[in-house]
């Protein structure tokens, strides 16, 4: 064989070789990216996990025979207007759980459906009480009030002629939901 001969082949190798190391790195990006897309994946999956595990507890919680009592108590002072300072502990437990919601925690579509009833009905039944409450400290509640929101937006998604939308316009409707809460807390 002659050198231009060799050189030629060399050249086609080195051509072959490159085109070979090309589709080897792009093997490999598809792969990492693979990878990548299903590690996202399973973190997505975890967290939700999670964030449905502590939804959970805070159920647990909020039906504990201790906050059964406290949430008596609360709706009793509501219903009475009396006694405010009971209904306290019920906000700073919704107030955990904005603050849960707010960080990522917990989803608000979790919020929304374990918890939207009371969220709603002791935001607008305390309404009053929390506003004049921040006169002395503005940030009181705040993830409270967050959550309500979120919580009322989702209501509105699912069901924009919600009855519950206008709880604070139908007092009559908001005294019948105190009672029952008091009567379920028993």
């Amino acid at each position: 064989m002659t050198d231009h001969i060799l050189t030629a082949i060399t050249a086609w190798a080195a051509v072959f070789a490159s085109l070979a190391a090309a589709v080897s790195v792009l093997v490999s990006w598809r792969g990492i990216s693979a990878q990548n897309t299903q590690a996202k994946a399973s973190r997505e999956d975890f967290k939700l996990s999670l964030s449905a595990d502590m939804s959970m507890k805070l159920e647990d919680r909020f039906n504990s025979p201790e906050q059964r009592k406290i949430r008596d108590n609360a709706a009793q002072a509501l219903l009475s207007n009396k006694k405010l300072i009971e209904a306290e502990e019920v906000f700073d437990f919704f107030e955990t759980v904005g603050l849960l919601v707010r960080t990522g925690a917990i989803t608000g579509d979790l919020a929304y459906n374990f918890f939207f009833h009371w969220i709603n009905m002791y935001w607008v039944a305390g309404h009053d009480y929390i506003q004049n409450e921040r006169k002395i400290s503005k940030s009181l509640w705040e993830n409270f009030e967050f959550v309500y929101g979120v919580v009322r937006e989702i209501e509105k998604k699912k069901d924009a002629k919600s009855v519950d939308l206008n709880l604070a316009h139908d007092l009559k409707r908001l005294k019948k939901l105190l009672q029952a809460e008091i009567e379920e807390t028993r």
